[in-house]
């Protein structure tokens, strides 16, 4: 944070002898509205709870909006961040107005919770080193309190670690905070004329940049690949029929809840049960593990402790089979029933058949379960939901949260296409409780907000993700896929362990979108449409979210055409050539580069080991750069584009790379990383030519194909030999 010019603080401080927001309600202070019942905190308490903030987002935790002032040693002092962090909150306030170097941008109450806790250690040091005013504070005391706040315990008997330059500036920041509001406090303030650190911004401070590159890493795609194939199983192929039990599971609650109690008029129905059970070889009820301590201690006989006696009470229209003396009239029955059929969970007996992921063969969706396993597969099959949402839309954490039961959307378009929207709330950047938003995403992520409407089965406007901690969701997910056997049940891959997040996903949702046509998530979840989504929701909505996803995409993008084109430059200086029709124009632009970098080198030979005076010369080609699936095109010269010629576009400013004919496009070429996809065309065709079923006359029409596909990589491999 830069100090707003003045840079200098005011020559005197007129300070106020009370407080501009002595004996105000805080939420009526920065014009926020509370929920009936709330907690009230005036401003003079030293104990503020907000949580009952009426457009609080659901993302924000409950001791986010408990502030203690208390922590602070020094009375006066604690006025004075009371008064600041209205001032962050309500920067509108008549009284806020009136400081000339205020901020004007509205800070968030999670924003201000950790300024208080940097507040409550900042004043806290001045105490413990003597300190009883703030117009003591010389620039000595501001150096010493960072340089020790820069480190810290990570935990006992650890040694110290120091903290990102970024991390610290916060710290930096709130010192600097009170110069800024100096004609708002009234207890206490800075002499006139001081400025921490001379009005410097606070990360030139602390040392570092704002312009440091993207640190949230990928999921590797080890750790990917069998989570996102394992979660789109869930929701694409075991999730309906889980819904179908839930709902199922519902119904049967709800119409057994007002049963009456089983008398003795009911034995003779609960005989008739048993016979037919015998007959149709019909195992009885098992009750859930948890209860079988409490089972034995009643004196139940030991055959019969694994019974569900509710389970056959609500058979006959009662509720439960309690009496110890009814028990009695029907044990003989159950004691000959129970060793003939046995015991088996309640519920799924007779499953439908689905086919495996591993190699499609039919199994029943499930073996029989309990209520207990019912909800254990409800929960796992809810995380699955939300990793496919999360890695498929590009929404963040606090995005996610707010969905909401009833949140999609379904249209047509007049060309008969279906769009499909998430309607939710855009929380980052905006006032507390956000602003409405949607994200136009893809029907698989539609698909897993629907099913988990229906696993929730709760009222329109309920929270569908009360938490995006995929970690534990995960962790948890693995255990019972092995537990209860269900991953080899279903032919899943193993799970490895590892870190994976909402936001990771985010960032390899854009790096995979950048990257494509290539990738992992490009080949499985058909990326061209992720990234038409995203494109619409942009077109949508210019200011919301998705355009900012789309942002970062377009930025990671732009990084992987700049790594693609040094790769073809160092391909060329190591033999290894590119192929195709625009080879030629690619490799004497490559050469122009590399007699420019020679001579560079002449007057400063590090400039042959510095990558960024090769990028620079490398960036105007990497910006013309279209990435297809089996080629690069080098978009140069409109008019020499042969997909713009096809389409009757001459004038269109990016090819179609959908259309491109790269055997014959003059500006495009094939690369060794190409290679293997051209193979693969070559697998197809003599897929095609060898197959009985095909029509000779297609066969005939198919080699000259598969002619030119061999000439292709022929050419690959003759540019490449040299190396």
């Amino acid at each position: 944070m830069k100090l707003p010019r003045p840079l200098r603080a005011p020559a005197t401080i007129n300070r106020r002898p009370v407080s501009a927001f002595a004996g105000c309600y805080v939420h009526e202070a920065i014009g926020l509205a509370l929920l009936p019942g709330s907690v009230r905190s005036r401003f003079e308490e030293d104990l503020w709870d907000m949580w009952g903030l009426a457009d609080k987002p659901r993302s924000i935790k409950q001791h986010e909006l408990t502030w203690d002032f208390s922590q602070i040693m020094n009375p006066k002092w604690r006025v004075v961040a009371k008064e600041i962090l209205i001032a962050l909150l309500a920067p509108q306030h008549d009284s806020v107005l009136e400081c000339a170097l205020a901020l004007r941008k509205y800070r968030s109450p999670r924003t201000c919770n950790r300024f208080l806790r940097k507040f409550t250690a900042w004043f806290n040091w001045l105490t413990a080193n003597g300190v009883t005013s703030l117009e003591e504070v010389m620039q000595e005391h501001c150096d010493r309190f960072t340089a020790e706040d820069q480190w810290y315990v990570p935990k006992p008997d650890a040694p110290p670690v120091q903290v990102e330059p970024e991390t610290l500036a916060e710290s930096v920041r709130v010192v600097q905070l009170i110069t800024l509001y100096g004609d708002l406090l009234s207890t206490d303030s800075y002499r006139a004329g001081f400025v921490p650190w001379d009005g410097r911004s606070t990360i030139k401070v602390v040392g570092g940049t704002w312009l440091r590159a993207n640190r949230t890493p990928p999921v590797p795609d080890q750790l990917l690949q069998p989570a996102l194939s394992t979660c789109l199983y869930l929701v694409n192929t075991v999730g309906p029929h889980l819904a179908d039990l839930v709902e199922q599971a519902r119904a049967d609650a709800a119409r057994t809840k007002d049963f009456p109690r089983a008398t003795l008029a009911h034995v003779p129905d609960l005989k008739r049960l048993f016979a037919q059970m015998h007959a149709d070889r019909v195992p009885l009820p098992l009750a859930e593990g948890k209860g079988q301590a409490r089972r034995i201690s009643t004196g139940d006989l030991v055959p019969l402790k694994d019974l569900a006696w509710y389970r056959l009470a609500h058979q006959v229209g009662t509720s439960t089979i309690a009496a110890p003396y009814l028990r009695e009239k029907i044990t003989p029955e159950l004691l000959a029933l129970a060793e003939d059929v046995g015991f088996e969970n309640y519920w799924a007996r007779t499953a439908p058949t689905i086919a495996r992921e591993e190699d499609g063969a039919l199994v029943p969706w499930t073996a029989p379960l309990s209520d207990a396993g019912i909800q254990s597969m409800v929960a796992n099959v809810l995380v699955a939901c939300l990793v496919v949402a999360s890695a498929l839309s590009g929404m963040r954490n606090s995005e996610l949260v707010e969905l909401s039961v009833g949140c999609r959307r379904q249209t047509v378009t007049k060309l008969g296409g279906t769009r499909f929207r998430l309607a939710g709330r855009l929380i980052k950047g905006q006032k507390l409780g956000g602003v409405p938003d949607e994200w136009v995403v893809i029907e698989d992520v539609h698909r897993a907000v629907a099913l988990a409407e229906r696993l929730l089965g709760a009222p329109p406007g309920a929270a569908l993700f009360n938490t995006v901690g995929l970690s534990f969701g995960l962790t948890r997910m693995r255990k019972w896929l092995e537990e209860t056997r269900n991953r080899e049940r279903w032919g899943l891959p193993v799970i490895p362990a590892g870190p994976i997040s909402a936001r990771m996903l985010r960032r390899t949702l854009a790096l995979s979108i950048a990257a494509r046509p290539g990738g992992l998530l490009a080949a499985k979840i058909a990326l061209k449409h992720i990234s038409v989504a995203t494109t619409e929701g942009y077109a949508a909505r210019p200011g919301g979210s998705q355009r900012l996803f789309l942002t970062e995409v377009e930025e990671a993008e732009e990084g992987k055409h700049m790594e693609l084109t040094v790769e073809a430059f160092r391909d060329l200086k190591e033999g290894r050539k590119p192929a195709g029709p625009g080879a030629r124009g690619l490799i004497e632009a490559l050469q122009h580069v590399d007699a420019q970098l020679n001579e560079a080198a002449r007057h400063d030979p590090n400039v042959l080991d510095d990558d960024r005076h090769l990028e620079s010369l490398l960036s105007k080609l990497s910006k013309v750069l279209h990435v297809g699936a089996a080629n690069f095109c080098w978009f140069r010269d409109p008019s020499k584009a042969l997909c713009l010629k096809l389409a009757g576009t001459p004038n269109a400013k990016k090819p179609l790379v959908g259309m491109c004919d790269s055997a014959r496009c003059p500006q495009a070429t094939h690369h060794r990383s190409h290679r293997p996809v051209w193979l693969g065309q070559i697998t197809v065709i003599d897929t095609f030519v060898e197959s009985p079923r095909v029509a000779m006359s297609e066969k005939e029409r198919l080699l000259p194909e598969r002619d030119r596909v061999q000439r292709v990589v022929a050419e690959i491999d003759a540019a490449s030999a040299a190396a």
